[in-house]
């Protein structure tokens, strides 16, 4: 009699149901696995071998034959291992199983010994499933922790397959997990933050514009010379951000749990992510690809900040990959093994010099570069990528007098409270269309979410032929202006806030506009 058994498989983030099926013949005996399996698979069947012959079962005298079901669909990794397992243990003990086989689910890799190996991309594969109405997970020991903030959902950890062969075949209990943590401890652990604005003396244009950055998930860069804190206002953002909804923890932790950068002490991403790159990283690490199509730092960054320091010190083609996933909130991958798309809806934050020396434009301290280095400097960065960049903010240096001055400066908590009044007020805007902030309206979208009256669309009309602006980017302008006047709670725009839209959009520090 064939026996079936469930696992699910995942092409990174988008979940397959697969039946493992068993059978048996008189032939030699062998055990032959088809299905369109990877060549890990096929190895596993030394491991299965090992596997029974080291809990004290003696396989059947027979030819085996494993179907991984459905067959266009290519298997990848030893996640199959404990599904194929289970699969010939109830062909071999097919008399003894009382308990349904089709409602659990199984995922792991197996030792020589039996024992359990924990498996990077079990997150998204639960979830896949729980959409299909699947309750019941036989787990790694060390995956647990992935999954028990998850609701509604019975986890059994195993250590080793004995436990399996004790529970289907001798009736003993098995430990499950049916009761999902509070994550609200979760949230407690993760509203810590190294730097806060507090700890920046004045800068009081840049923290405005940071803060309405944050509130509607706008992308800036931040020019200014060395030491005017473009890197700590930075490294601030992340503690005025809202907090992450349950569903968004979810999404963003599946990509983590993908690449295998959840554990114990971090089971679930319940901080903003904040990704900083290195100006030596390759194109592949931040959009992602390889043979394994994994995801990069731009999906890493998903639900919100991508940190680009000392940004021309970055190779032009580079920043170009970019241009994409700005624009479509998300990347597709196309290699020879395969297409992908990840989410890539992310804040970019950029900080830069003007020129080599750092000082062009500076007030205080002339620049030593000439106007031909400054060109070929600036020019890594393209008009076409500035254009999908909502803020060009100046930072100018501070007086040090200012800076030691012990007046108190306001705090990141009152800031971050002013973006999420925000926040919530673009979530009850865009309720029906799936979105979450003002930079993420499309163009068909924006004359009905965001009206202008007769004199804004003058000053638009007027602003636009002067600086010579693309439609890209009058619509960025507009978005913005809707963002300033949610975090100032004023219902329409008016021209006030297209004007200081448009302030945060100096080019001045460019030779070409300057």
């Amino acid at each position: 009699m064939i026996q079936k058994v469930k696992t699910y498989a995942n092409v990174w983030l988008e979940g397959h149901e697969i039946t493992v099926e068993a059978d048996s013949s008189k032939s030699l005996p062998t055990i032959e696995i088809v299905g369109l399996p990877d060549a890990a698979i096929k190895e596993s069947k030394e491991r299965l071998r090992a596997t029974f012959r080291n809990a004290g079962i003696l396989l059947p005298n027979r030819k085996i034959v494993l179907n991984l079901s459905p067959s266009d669909i290519r298997k990848v990794g030893t996640g199959f291992d404990l599904p194929m397992a289970v699969a010939i243990l109830f062909l071999t003990f097919e008399d003894k199983i009382t308990l349904p086989q089709t409602e659990y689910l199984y995922f792991w890799e197996l030792w020589l010994d039996g024992s359990v190996k924990r498996v990077n991309w079990l997150l998204p594969c639960v979830i896949s499933a729980i959409r299909q109405w699947y309750k019941h997970f036989f787990v790694p020991e060390e995956n647990v922790y992935e999954l028990e903030y998850v609701p509604g959902i019975y986890i059994y950890p195993i250590g080793k397959f004995d436990q399996i062969v004790e529970y289907f075949i001798e009736g003993k209990e098995f430990y499950c997990i049916d009761q999902a943590k509070d994550i609200e401890k979760l949230y407690q652990e993760s509203d810590v933050h190294e730097v806060d604005f507090a700890h920046i003396k004045w800068q009081l244009i840049a923290k405005r514009a940071l803060a309405i950055a944050a509130a509607g998930l706008h992308n800036i860069i931040m020019v200014g010379a060395p030491g005017s804190w473009k890197t700590l206002l930075s490294k601030a953002l992340p503690s005025i951000l809202p907090p992450l909804w349950f569903e968004e923890i979810l999404e963003v932790s599946q990509i983590y749990s993908i690449v295998g950068k959840l554990s114990k002490d971090v089971p679930l991403v319940t901080k903003r992510p904040f990704r900083q790159v290195h100006h030596t990283a390759s194109r592949i690490s931040i959009v992602g690809g390889g043979t394994r199509l994994t995801p990069g730092e731009v999906s890493l960054a998903h639900k919100w900040i991508l940190f680009f320091d000392e940004l021309t010190e970055f190779p032009r083609e580079v920043l170009e990959v970019l241009r994409q996933p700005l624009e479509d909130k998300s990347v597709v991958i196309s290699r020879v093994s395969g297409t992908i798309q990840y989410p890539a809806s992310f804040m970019f934050v950029g900080a830069m010099n003007p020129c080599i020396c750092g000082y062009y434009k500076d007030p205080q301290k002339a620049c030593s570069c000439s106007l031909l280095d400054i060109k070929r400097y600036q020019s890594k960065i393209s008009w076409p990528l500035l254009d999908r960049i909502d803020m060009i903010l100046e930072i100018p240096r501070e007086d040090i007098d200012k800076i030691l001055n012990n007046i108190a400066e306001e705090n990141s908590s009152s800031i971050r409270e002013k973006v999420v009044n925000a926040w919530r007020i673009q979530q009850k805007r865009f309720l029906w269309l799936g979105i979450s902030s003002n930079s993420q309206i499309t163009s068909k979208h924006i004359d009905e979410l965001i009206p202008l009256d007769s004199a804004c669309k003058d000053f638009l009309s007027l602003a636009s032929r002067k600086l010579v602006l693309s439609t890209r980017v009058v619509h960025r302008t507009i978005k913005l202006a809707r963002t300033i006047a949610d975090i100032q709670w004023q219902e329409f725009i008016t021209i006030n806030h297209l004007a200081e839209a448009m302030q945060y959009r100096s080019k001045t520090m460019f030779v070409d506009e300057g």
